[in-house]
């Protein structure tokens, strides 16, 4: 399974994680912090990191601010592999960051956020989205993901969102190839339990695939190949924080290697499975060589084809 010639882009945030894992108690009390850590975190960015440590080149396009927490954000994520050409650091700019209560019992978490704001836009490059094989982008700064949209679209670049399906979003949604979005479109977008109600509302944006993930219930998907189910991976859930990202990253390296939709979401649901079994949103993603392995003892299907070399 060779990455030769394979590039995936992201436009989006990149941010850092603050990550308490602690009981859940009630408001005003105190408890013990079982586990912390600090690390890099943002829907485009940690899917970048997946697919770099999943063996692909790529490559980030954001906005962050001269501050310490910038460069750490930035250590991160060249650390990772993740080329930061197109990151514009703006003077004087504050830069994201979260602070993340984990639920000792569950996993589940609550995030606590600080978004960068106050600044004019800078201008920032596109390259490497026009040259990809496959570029993912966020809905954090609509304006990126409308001119990172447009300029892989004109280039004929396959474009995955993670985004929900709502109204303000419509304008670049439409010229999505792959939106996966996450449970909660089902409540906000006033669909109950009606997944097939809210995969056909995704259709009718644009986007000619649509998947919703589900958490422990797994994942559903919709594209002209029909409509197929997914269970998730039992695991031992230490740590949901960036589970929705890693499947993101993981998706996008599979369909950059021309997997069927159904294959895209499963591969993509055993990486992130491995990594809600370690704290942090990146700590726990896998390689290539581990998901494999996983896949190959917990799948039902053959995955024993797919080389990791």
């Amino acid at each position: 399974m060779a990455n030769q010639g394979i590039h995936i882009a992201g436009a989006g945030i990149c941010c850092l994680d603050y990550i308490v894992v602690a009981p859940q108690v009630a408001w005003g009390d105190t408890a013990d912090i079982h586990d912390y850590c600090v690390q890099g975190g943002g829907l485009v960015a940690t899917a970048l990191v997946a697919c770099a440590r999943l063996g692909a080149p790529t490559e980030l396009v954001s906005v962050l601010g001269d501050d310490a927490v910038g460069r750490d954000i930035l250590d991160g994520l060249e650390a990772e592999g993740v080329s930061t050409a197109g990151v514009v650091r703006v003077p004087g700019a504050p830069s994201p960051f979260s602070v993340i209560h984990v639920a000792q019992e569950s996993g589940e978490r609550t995030i606590f956020h600080r978004r960068t704001a106050g600044f004019a836009w800078p201008e920032i490059r596109l390259d490497a989205i026009a040259t990809a094989s496959v570029v993912l982008v966020d809905g954090y700064y609509p304006d990126l993901a409308r001119r990172a949209v447009a300029m892989a679209r004109a280039n004929g670049v396959p474009i995955i969102a993670d985004a929900s399906p709502e109204a303000e979003d419509f304008d670049w949604l439409r010229h999505v190839d792959v939106l996966i979005a996450p449970r909660q479109c089902l409540r906000d977008g006033g669909f109950g339990g009606d997944i097939d109600k809210a995969l056909d509302v995704i259709h009718r944006i644009g986007p000619t695939t649509a998947i919703i993930t589900l958490g422990a219930d797994g994942w559903v998907s919709s594209c002209a190949e029909g409509r197929a189910r997914g269970e998730a991976f039992r695991v031992d859930v230490v740590d949901t924080v960036g589970a929705g990202d890693v499947f993101h990253g993981a998706y996008a390296f599979a369909l950059a290697h021309g997997w069927t939709t159904a294959r895209c979401a499963e591969f993509a649901s055993a990486v992130a499975a491995i990594k809600c079994t370690r704290v942090g949103g990146r700590t726990g993603i896998p390689d290539l060589a581990g998901t494999l392995a996983f896949l190959r003892e917990r799948s039902p299907n053959d995955w024993s084809r797919v080389d990791a070399s």
